[in-house]
């Protein structure tokens, strides 16, 4: 098998994964037009503003070809819009907002439902072939491992790999997307706070991955101590009689709460640990604002002072 689970998962769902990479590059440009949107609405169609009587009107939908401007001298019309008064603009743009709205709830149900549906495909495939391989284990080998451990290990470790599958490649996409055309955004509303948002998405990108390493590592340790719980459980099925024959259920019980208190302390240090890290995730966002306020005041004090 593959030792490389991302080039596993590319082998047998490229196309697919090619297909679910589309749709989120497709809706990208909607996420956009949503963000300036609202602003929009509040700026034209509830405070007026550019309308400078009852009876003025702006255009709505007016579109200009992209540069034309650095092009051609002065700016190409391809439509001059709809000419709308205070109340219809609102409502126009009210009922653009929804469509987005609508559109990008749609383009997150696909890319979701398809993901899902690869997610379980491959999951079935990986199954499949770890069932497959402990059929050709040799019967020395066989007699070794134990079939609870085994069962756990296709049955409830490969389950998490469900959705890891549909996630590799489309959700960095979606997500490092709207990220970016979020940023883009904040950047033509105000450099300034681009570049403070800039910040602190650089930050989070060195010291997220750093904080989340001892996570995985207890991962993989709650893996492995819940896999040899399994195979100590059938032990005890196995051996039942004998327990029961030499009176050594007192011996099995402490080994069973021994065991069990291990994966509580891992358990219990992966949960501090992931909120810690989330704590920290909200904090950075939440203190977004606060920098870009400290700055424009320190800017306008030095404004002042010269």
């Amino acid at each position: 098998m593959e030792p490389n689970i991302f080039k596993y998962v590319w082998h047998h769902s490229r196309p697919e994964q090619l297909f679910i990479l589309l749709l989120v590059i497709i809706s990208l440009p909607f996420y956009y037009f949503s963000l300036n949107l609202p602003k929009q609405i509040v700026n034209q169609g509830i405070q007026g503003q550019g309308f400078d009587g009852p009876g003025a009107t702006q255009p709505f939908f007016r579109l200009e070809m992209p540069f034309g401007e650095r092009f051609f001298g002065e700016p190409v019309l391809l439509f001059d819009g709809l000419s709308l008064a205070q109340a219809d603009m609102l409502t126009a743009l009210s009922l653009v907002f929804l469509s987005l709205v609508i559109v990008n709830g749609l383009f997150k149900f696909v890319i979701n439902t398809r993901k899902g549906r690869l997610g379980e495909r491959l999951l079935r495939c990986l199954r499949y072939e770890l069932s497959d391989r402990i059929l050709r284990f040799p019967l020395p080998q066989i007699r070794r491992v134990k079939p609870s451990e085994m069962a756990t290990m296709i049955k409830d470790e490969v389950e998490p790999l469900g959705g890891f599958i549909g996630d590799a490649f489309a959700t960095p996409i979606f997500l490092g997307g709207q990220a970016l055309t979020a940023l883009a955004f904040i950047m033509v509303q105000s450099i300034w706070l681009g570049l403070v948002a800039a910040a602190v998405v650089l930050f989070q990108a060195f010291l997220i991955p750093r904080l989340r390493r001892r996570i995985l590592v207890l991962g993989r340790e709650r893996q492995l101590t819940a896999r040899m719980l399994a195979g100590r459980i059938g032990e005890l099925i196995d051996g039942a009689v004998e327990i029961h024959a030499n009176d050594t259920t007192n011996y099995e019980r402490a080994d069973l709460t021994a065991r069990l208190g291990r994966i509580f302390k891992i358990r219990y240090e992966i949960y501090q640990r992931k909120f810690f890290v989330k704590f920290l995730i909200n904090l950075l966002a939440q203190i977004t604002p606060v920098n870009y306020g400290q700055v424009c005041h320190i800017f306008l004090s030095i404004m002042k002072f010269y």
